[in-house]
């Protein structure tokens, strides 16, 4: 039998440059505008595998609407501005970071509109720049628009950065840093973050040595607005409570006013009395439930109560509810003051005294 020879293909990495703007579906023939080999060459494709991909075409748009191939990296806004709109239905994969503000007195733009997703394989910046002061870059994710971010969060590390959160932003590893790359040492720049109403920041980490607040440089701030959430996984009480007492944290407009407290996550599997824990009390209720065709809470939708639940419930023994730390906008209910005895005395000589007068 005769073997036929196969030959792989080798896609070339490349940087593309969208020319002018439009879909992001279009490859440019050097005169229409799409996608061409930087800096203005024709185009072969549109970027994939491991290129890079740069939207810096005299301040104009490129729109996505579908689920694009996934690049290396991309920069919005290098030498001269760009912008950037993700729409419904509109998937973009980075598999290492997305700049939007990179370099050049220029101003980056990136907006994840309803419906839209935007992974980032591993850093997320927003104004960074090998000059302070030389970039803006604005971030913007609208109610119904997801932006998962596996790495850090650098924000406004020598540029002026401004990030609206409406809809939500998964930070799933990595720290927070806002005006800082390192989330330590301040690198010139600046970043404002609101949280508007409906929106979530789900941060993965942020600076808690030392009492330190690092992570949101002076001149940076976290605004949470409305209904907006700030959250971290764990116990971060005390380390949120620097940024708030440091005028870093704010609730809608007001430096410090902010309510910070933990609550709990997603319930264990097995934990079938949903109290938190998954302990004799839930083999109680399992043994009381078998053949119970609704099944249990939490129950890993197993269906018909029998073994495989016992099975669940036995893996996950000891298994205890997630915790995590919610920051919302206000101040917590005040408790209320107790007057000490001093202020009783006085107070009762204020009542008798009173009542004298009335009846003079």
């Amino acid at each position: 039998m005769l073997a036929l020879a196969t030959t792989a293909v080798i896609v070339k990495a490349e940087v593309f440059r969208y020319r002018q703007g439009g879909p992001w579906q279009d490859v440019s023939d050097g005169v229409l505008p799409g996608w061409g080999v930087n800096p203005a060459s024709p185009g072969i494709r549109v970027p994939e595998a491991e290129d890079e991909a740069r939207i810096n075409w005299a301040g104009n748009t490129v729109t996505l609407d579908y689920e694009a191939p996934a690049i290396n990296r991309l920069l919005i806004g290098v030498d001269e501005s760009g912008v950037l709109e993700v729409k419904d239905g509109g998937v973009l994969t980075t598999i290492e970071d997305i700049v939007v503000g990179n370099n050049g007195f220029i101003d980056g733009t990136m907006i994840v509109e309803s419906g839209a997703v935007v992974n980032v394989g591993r850093i997320s910046w927003v104004a960074r720049g090998p000059i302070v002061g030389d970039v803006l870059g604005f971030l913007t994710i609208d109610a119904g628009g997801t932006m998962n971010v596996d790495s850090h969060l650098w924000w406004g590390t020598t540029g002026t950065a401004e990030i609206n959160i409406s809809g939500t932003l998964n930070q799933t590893g990595g720290i927070l840093g806002l005006g800082t790359q390192n989330a330590v040492d301040p690198r010139g720049g600046s970043a404002t973050v609101n949280i508007l109403s409906g929106g979530e920041l789900n941060l993965n980490n942020i600076y808690t040595t030392d009492g330190g607040t690092s992570s949101i440089q002076p001149g940076s701030k976290i605004d949470i607005q409305g209904t907006g959430r700030l959250t971290l996984p764990n116990d971060f009480v005390d380390a949120l409570g620097v940024y708030r007492d440091a005028g870093l944290l704010y609730g809608d407009g007001v430096a410090g006013a902010v309510t910070i407290e933990t609550e709990a996550g997603a319930q264990p599997s097995g934990d079938f009395n949903a109290d938190g824990v998954v302990d004799a009390a839930d083999y109680t209720v399992y043994r009381d439930n078998v053949g119970n065709v609704g099944g249990l809470p939490n129950d890993d939708g197993l269906g018909v109560v029998g073994q495989p639940h016992y099975d669940l419930w036995e893996a996950n023994y000891s298994e205890v509810a997630s915790l995590r730390t919610v920051v919302t906008a206000g101040l917590p209910p005040a408790a209320s003051a107790v007057p000490e005895p001093a202020s009783l005395l006085l107070l009762g000589v204020g009542v008798l005294i009173s009542g004298h007068l009335r009846r003079v």
